[in-house]
């Protein structure tokens, strides 16, 4: 009687969860996709909106407020990289007999989620404002670990330099920073552009949905290969559990643990297959991976959100 009641009450959670948190990210993700079917968008110009005005607003802004000790900062850092070592020494052992272009590949659609489109919805839904706070200290980290390693992994190698550069040229590093230098020195800035920052940080959210969406409804359908379904199986099955265990052995409880884990259950980022056309790699198979793991996740995340919901603010 305990295990059935014990199955009943997970089933709940996990239907509630579906319907409170997830409904709403994939709905507003459809209607994305439906508008790239008809009006033709483009997927350039909307992501650019997103990266270089929408989401620096929105980390600066929550950075520059943020609650955040540096050593609890320091401990979700510690348990993302120990999250990451791992993934990648699993993945590359998986990938012993591969080519090492396909390899490399493999390792970057296990290692980066999508930190942006889906993460940072799910986590103001699933844990509120104490989950957005640290889910954009995670996904700063891995959007500077994605465009500096990114292209080396799903592309031709590339050197320092070129890494460097592209870091340099991301907005959201400045943001960040500007953030935490406003949060140390407690500068305030005048009403006119605080309330500018605002306006655009809350267009965030919506817009990168919507940005997946279009993302989504452009991409060619392709039949995913083994080598899909094996990085989708590490990315949104063993990846969680991984990020749980790395979590407790940095020091992480409660809302701070919830959000690693999140992230670590997240699909395969989008830009990772932008990466790979950009720098001439696999795309079609980074392709096929981002396409199937967004659409397992909406099995996969009730599931793991339903886990966490001890955690749970």
């Amino acid at each position: 009687m305990l295990e059935l009641h014990a199955w009943r009450t997970l089933r709940a959670v996990i239907v509630d969860v579906l319907l409170s948190v997830v409904v709403p990210v994939f709905a507003v993700i459809f209607v994305g996709a439906l508008l790239a079917r008809r009006l033709e968008l483009e997927v350039g110009p909307i992501t650019r909106l997103a990266i270089h005005a929408a989401i620096p607003a929105l980390v600066f802004r929550t950075l520059s407020t943020m609650s955040l000790a540096p050593e609890a900062v320091a401990r979700l850092l510690a348990g993302y990289v120990l999250l990451l070592l791992v993934i990648a020494a699993l993945a590359w052992s998986i990938g012993t007999k591969w080519a090492p272009a396909a390899r490399r590949a493999f390792v970057a659609t296990c290692l980066f989620g999508n930190a942006a489109n889906m993460f940072l919805p799910i986590s103001l839904f699933a844990f509120g404002e104490a989950g957005l706070e640290r889910a954009l200290v995670l996904y700063v980290a891995t959007a500077l670990l994605m465009f500096s390693l990114g292209p080396a992994l799903v592309g031709r190698a590339t050197g320092m330099r070129q890494a460097l550069r592209t870091v340099a040229a991301f907005p959201v590093l400045w943001a960040a920073l500007a953030g935490l230098a406003a949060s140390a020195t407690g500068a305030a800035m005048p009403l006119g552009l605080d309330r500018a920052v605002g306006l655009l940080a809350d267009a965030a959210v919506p817009l990168v949905l919507l940005t997946l969406g279009v993302q989504v409804g452009r991409a060619r359908a392709v039949l995913p290969l083994g080598v899909n379904y094996m990085a989708v199986a590490l990315k949104l099955v063993v990846a969680p559990a991984v990020g749980y265990g790395a979590g407790m052995l940095a020091g992480l409880r409660g809302v701070d643990l919830a959000v690693l884990t999140l992230l670590a259950a997240m699909p395969t980022a989008i830009n990772l297959a932008m990466l790979a056309v950009e720098f001439r790699g696999d795309a079609e198979q980074v392709s096929r991976t981002v396409l199937l793991g967004t659409l397992a996740a909406v099995i996969t995340l009730p599931v793991v959100l339903a886990l966490l919901a001890p955690l749970m603010p």
